[in-house]
């Protein structure tokens, strides 16, 4: 059962009706604080039994008359219909028909001072002589609404509202109605992982501590959670259950991360009253290491397998939804990242729901999945789309350029100029859409250098930060002097090749490698048009825009980008050529399935061979290396 969608109204800082869209896998909510979202979480929180609507959480402008109103819509799969099915079906049990006491007469007849008396007729005579009842038809039970598209639709409206279903794949007895909602997921909401790993315990800390959650997990997982009121004890019997509790947990842990099976698991005694998971590594020579010593990735990915694996058992429930608030709030941004991969691999066998207001948080892999959260007059209000129009309202609503993981990725790509890295980045996801390549763009910085004076330096600062740096060149003169330059300033680190170079054809720049040339004519204009007629550029006398723009297409003698320049240039008086980032930022406000050419397909495959980047598929690898 996939929770798909939630519609609410009323609710905390939810005026108006608000429609929630759930990704299957993933959902971020991205906003500004005291926006709402941690308020989204609590609407999807409601779906517990023990979490009713309460007088507080009514929107404080509602009209007395009005309710706080929760829908929930689910897609059930067939296992779940089949459910619904036979409890709909499912006949109650008969009740067991009351036996008729026989009552049998002394005497059968009798004549008294001959007189004749009939004959007494018995109780069971008398039953069968009496002529049958009719059959009283009872009226079928009332069902609820039911429709065709395999749909649990449940809500609450008003305070303290039971949860009700509205409809269902199939007509369900209002007799039976509760036994249909217990099918339903449980919403578990998860604190903020701190990474501080806790890799020992006690038995008060394990069982009175919301900190110790992860040995919780742990010590379900080895299969000594019924055993923890006595396993504390140091003694023989208990040494030897921790033996075999250590077998169980390296076989599943072994069997669940393939790239942690060479590692061994142990629970060892620490003293008289605290046991801890030590990690046997074939990379560690001489002795155990810890969790808590592990890389950022293990801890964030094993800290969150174990805590929600021992939450997931307290409440047993058929399935499960995530919800953590702000998670990233105490991590540094590459383990942001890394927390986004665990996400990723968690989400295989639940859904996850997240607040966040980092850009680290954001999966630029999958834009759908991301929604801006709005406070307006109106209460607060979603953007479902907000990778649209270059990422516009993730940008207003955190003040960050989303094309950019300078702060952290340690592979960057430097090319000539600003409407570049919007070309590179469009480029990369339109083949990402169509399977067409694989890369984890949450590992990649796209930089430009400004113009042609500045990257040669820029490549150098970066260098000198530890960067792996591919530097992109355009074929023509400007790039061959940038190429020049490098060889001269930067010779070891070519030689090491931690920079490296990739020079577009002669006569090609980023423009006609990897736009589509009718759209990029059409941003041009659009851009002209836009400028003459707020009167900031005045067209040269005779000048028509859209025969002139027809010019702005790839020849041999020069690169699109100078052609682009030299075109508009000459449009205006006085003479001034165009932005060449607001003719990009335009292009991709207008692409919605930008087909790249067989050039640029090349091109975004050399980038990501040379840069050796990671495919999406990859989350799970790196997790259990060494912290050096």
């Amino acid at each position: 059962m996939e929770l798909v969608r939630v519609e609410v109204q009323g609710f905390k800082s939810v005026k108006e009706e608000v429609s929630l869209v759930v990704d299957p896998r993933v959902t971020v909510f991205i906003g500004a604080n005291d926006h709402g979202k941690s308020n989204l979480l609590e609407v999807v929180l409601r779906l517990n039994d023990d979490r009713a609507i309460t007088d507080e959480d009514r929107h404080w402008d509602l009209p007395p008359e009005s309710k706080s109103t929760i829908m929930w819509t689910f897609k059930c799969d067939d296992e779940t219909i089949t459910k619904i099915q036979e409890v709909a079906d499912r006949q109650p049990e008969p009740e067991p028909e009351e036996e008729l006491e026989e009552i049998t007469p002394d005497v059968a007849t009798s004549t008294l001072a001959g007189v004749g008396v009939a004959p007494v007729t018995s109780v069971e005579e008398e039953v069968k002589e009496e002529e049958p009842e009719s059959e009283v038809e009872l009226e079928p039970e009332e069902t609820t609404a039911s429709n065709e598209g395999k749909l649990l639709i449940l809500y609450r409206d008003g305070i303290n509202s039971p949860i009700r279903v509205l409809s269902a794949p199939y007509p369900i007895p209002l007799s039976k109605v509760d036994e249909v909602i217990r099918l339903r997921p449980r919403v578990e909401l998860f604190e903020p992982p701190k990474i501080e790993l806790k890799d020992e315990t006690t038995l008060k800390e394990l069982t009175e501590s919301k900190d110790f959650e992860f040995m919780q997990g742990i010590f379900r997982l080895a299969g000594i959670w019924d055993k923890r009121n006595e396993i504390f004890v140091a003694n023989d019997q208990n040494s030897r259950a921790l033996d075999e509790a250590s077998e169980r947990l390296t076989k599943v842990l072994n069997s669940t991360w393939n790239q942690g099976k060479d590692l061994k698991w142990h629970l060892k005694h620490l003293g008289t009253n605290k046991i801890a998971i030590k990690i046997e590594d074939p990379a560690v020579q001489g002795r155990y290491t810890r969790p808590s010593l592990k890389s950022s990735g293990f801890r964030t990915y094993f800290l969150l397998s174990m805590i929600t694996l021992a939450r997931s058992q307290s409440h047993p429930s058929n399935s499960y939804i995530y919800l953590f608030d702000e998670p990233g709030t105490n991590l540094h941004p590459r383990a942001q990242i890394d927390l986004q991969r665990s996400f990723e691999e968690l989400s295989d066998s639940t859904q996850i729901l997240y607040t966040t207001h980092s850009l680290f948080l954001i999966n630029k892999n999958y834009p759908d999945r991301n929604m801006v959260v709005v406070k307006t007059v109106d209460g607060t209000k979603i953007n479902l789309k907000p990778f649209q129009k270059n990422w516009k309202a993730v940008r207003e609503s955190l003040g960050i350029l989303l094309s950019n993981n300078f702060l952290i990725a340690e592979k960057t790509v430097l090319v000539e100029g600003p409407s570049d890295v919007i070309y590179l980045l469009n480029a990369i996801k339109a083949l990402k859409a169509t399977n067409k390549i694989d890369i984890d763009l949450n590992d990649l910085s796209i930089v430009d250098a400004g113009d042609s004076s500045n990257y040669v330096a820029l490549a150098k600062l970066m260098l000198e930060e530890g960067r792996n740096v591919l530097a992109i060149l355009d074929g023509d003169s400007s790039g061959n002097s940038a190429k020049t330059r490098l060889e001269k300033v930067c010779g070891e680190e070519l030689g090491s090749k931690t920079l490296q170079i990739l020079q577009l054809s002669d006569g090609k720049s980023i423009e006609d490698v990897l736009t589509s040339p009718q759209l990029l004519q059409q941003a041009a204009s659009n851009i002209i048009n836009e400028l003459v007629s707020n009167g900031i550029r005045t067209l040269k006398s005779g000048v028509d825009v859209a025969t002139e723009i027809q010019n702005v297409k790839s020849t041999k003698a020069k690169t699109l980008g100078l052609i682009l320049d030299e075109t508009t240039k000459a449009m205006f008086e006085p003479t001034e050529k165009l932005s060449k980032l607001s003719i990009a930022l335009n292009y991709e406000d207008q692409v919605e399935s930008n087909k790249i050419n067989r050039d640029g397909v090349k091109l975004v495959t050399d980038i990501a061979k040379l840069l050796s980047l990671r495919t999406e598929k990859a989350y799970a690898k790196g997790v259990f290396e060494e912290v050096s």
